[in-house]
């Protein structure tokens, strides 16, 4: 019986179980997610643990190298010992690494260490939980199923970072990190109640293969430059909003509840448009919601930032993701998912130390301006690259 001739399967599902399985997997991706996003204050509890801005950016940045490793790597594993052990032993590494914070937070190598730890857990389970969702669905509302899915991760932000700020600054960093694991705890029943996924099977080539085609170049530019972006907000938009006198909740809630709302509705509106057109216009809204956050001075410039910021990541995020699968059966897109987001994680990683070392010598909104600017290029590749169908020979 063919998906369409089957009148008990919810439209985009495989089956009528797999849609329960699907809000159980995006209820264990936003508690895992919430522990993890604590980090939007780690350059506040180092600067006042008296630790130097090249410290922290050192430590920001390092946390991408096992998160980007585990990440590039995830996709093996997964394809080892399967995708749902895989996710689960992430899920629990998450939430010892920042646990661990609690007892590392003022000691330099302590804080590196359990960074390490939980850069590899993340890397574990975000790359491989996506791939098994993506088994649970059909391509009917792909994008559209997908990009909820996906935003799980980011939907802490809405109120995440202001519950943080108050924990931190009323009881200390210790009951701080401490409470920030327990959504991860509460999550990691969850991910033993869904059935064992297909077993994953590698992309034809390998990841060698996988890195030497040009079919990936352009998703993975788009996830360079839309990573970098969100890199630079999510380690540096805290300080931004605390040194001007502003709530963090003031940009980091209107941001996430822009992102769950254009992904709920706006996604299926572009299901069907050209992938590079679609990142194309993400990246313009992304370098605008950015630009505007440079220069917000009071609560309702940084709301319609990342009103702004929330709408561009929500367009293109999803989309570029599911670009990189375009032609993939389920059971072999652990590679290529696990590919885009080491990419993706590299770059918001990364980001950090070169950002802070340029911070340093020339501010934030000189930074913020060409770190915009790289957005407005990236897209006029995508569109030169979308014109290129209608040249004449």
């Amino acid at each position: 019986m063919s998906e369409a001739d089957d009148p008990g399967r919810p439209r985009g599902f495989i089956d009528a179980t797999a849609r329960f399985e699907y809000a159980r997997l995006a209820g264990s991706i936003f508690l895992t997610a919430m522990t993890n996003q604590q980090a939007v204050l780690l350059a506040v509890v180092w600067e006042e643990a008296g630790f130097p801005h090249r410290d922290i950016g050192l430590l920001l940045a390092i946390y991408g190298i096992p998160l980007v490793l585990m990440s590039l790597f995830s996709g093996t594993v997964a394809n080892t010992i399967g995708l749902l052990p895989t996710v689960r032993i992430g899920a629990v590494l998450t939430c010892l690494g920042l646990a661990s914070l609690a007892l590392t937070y003022d000691s330099f190598f302590g804080s590196l260490a359990s960074r390490l730890v939980q850069g590899i857990g993340f890397a574990l389970f975000h790359a491989p939980i996506m791939t098994y969702g993506t088994t649970r669905l059909t391509h009917e509302r792909f994008v559209q199923l997908f990009g909820l899915l996906s935003a799980m991760a980011p939907l802490p932000y809405a109120f995440g970072p202001i519950l943080a700020e108050y924990i931190y600054h009323g009881y200390g960093a210790r009951v701080f990190f401490l409470l920030g694991c327990l959504p991860g705890l509460i999550a990691l029943p969850l991910l033993w109640t869904v059935r064992p996924g297909e077993k994953a099977q590698p992309e034809v080539g390998g990841l060698m293969g996988l890195l030497t085609s040009r079919r990936i170049f352009l998703p993975m530019l788009a996830a360079v430059i839309y990573g970098s972006m969100f890199g630079f907000i999510s380690a540096y938009m805290a300080p931004i909003m605390l040194e001007r006198g502003l709530t963090v909740g003031a940009f980091f809630t209107a941001f996430t509840l822009s992102i769950f709302g254009v992904r709920l509705g706006l996604l299926g509106l572009i299901e069907n448009v050209d992938r590079r057109l679609v990142v194309a216009g993400g990246a313009v809204i992304l370098a605008i919601g950015l630009l505007l956050a440079a220069f917000a001075r009071d609560a309702s410039f940084a709301v319609a930032a990342g009103v702004v910021f929330g709408l561009g990541h929500s367009i293109g995020f999803p989309v570029i993701s599911a670009w990189i699968c375009d032609g993939t059966p389920p059971e072999k897109r652990a590679i290529p998912l696990a590919l885009f987001n080491a990419t993706f994680f590299a770059a918001i990683t990364f980001v950090a130390l070169p950002a802070s070392l340029a911070i340093g010598r020339f501010g934030y909104v000189p930074v913020m301006v060409v770190i915009a600017g790289t957005g407005f290029l990236l897209a006029a590749v995508m569109v030169s690259a979308w014109s290129r169908r209608f040249r004449i020979p």
